[in-house]
């Protein structure tokens, strides 16, 4: 297979992850912008419950889909051995961590963590203090963060103290259900700190 077939097949693969999760994206920002059009018109019982839910689950959609760009982001700055997923996937690449050094894969990690606190600070600036729907998406965002924090955070300090990523990844993430579990925890305690701080 000839060099420029796979750069075409792998353009081909990108341009569809990115149609499909930006097409997404928009979707998302659209129907939040309506419901908060919605919510200044007034929204009572259960259709405001509803709306709320909404809204916290575009968060956390938006939040995923930022965090992993991100990691793309991260990772195609050092020119990494990476591949695309040919089927629509919400984690679209393969990084691979024997193939890279330990620098592309703290590139490719902290990216990430990147995006959501930039999707994060494009929020509080934009949100409108007196409004529910998008004070849930805040709440959202705040603890998508604080969860992909906990889960990633620990694995890049393993790195930059001089252990491969694999070897740190395998180590952190060994701890199993428990880990995620105090990680849901934490990202769902800052989000109701969010709803309570409004």
């Amino acid at each position: 297979m000839s060099v420029n077939k796979v750069t075409n097949d792998y353009g081909a693969k990108l341009l569809r992850q990115g149609l499909a999760h930006g097409g997404v994206f928009a979707l998302l920002v659209c129907s939040l912008v309506w419901l908060h059009g919605l919510e200044a018109s007034g929204l009572e019982g259960v259709v405001k419950y509803l709306a709320l839910g909404w809204a916290f689950l575009s968060g956390m959609a938006l939040s995923h889909i930022v965090h992993e760009w991100g990691h793309f982001m991260g990772a195609v700055a050092t020119a990494p051995q990476l591949t695309i997923k040919p089927k629509i996937s919400p984690l679209f690449f393969d990084f691979d961590l024997v193939a890279n050094t330990p620098r592309q894969f703290l590139w490719m990690s902290l990216g990430g963590l990147v995006g959501n606190v930039l999707l994060l600070c494009v929020l509080a600036l934009a949100i409108a203090p007196q409004s529910l729907v998008l004070t849930s998406v805040l709440a959202a965002v705040l603890g998508q963060l604080v969860f992909v924090m906990m889960l990633e955070l620990p694995v890049s300090r393993g790195v930059l103290a001089g252990r491969e990523p694999l070897a740190a990844m395998t180590a952190h993430f060994g701890q199993g259900g428990p880990l995620f579990l105090r990680a849901g925890a934490a990202g769902l305690a800052a989000a109701v700190l969010v709803f309570l701080l409004h």
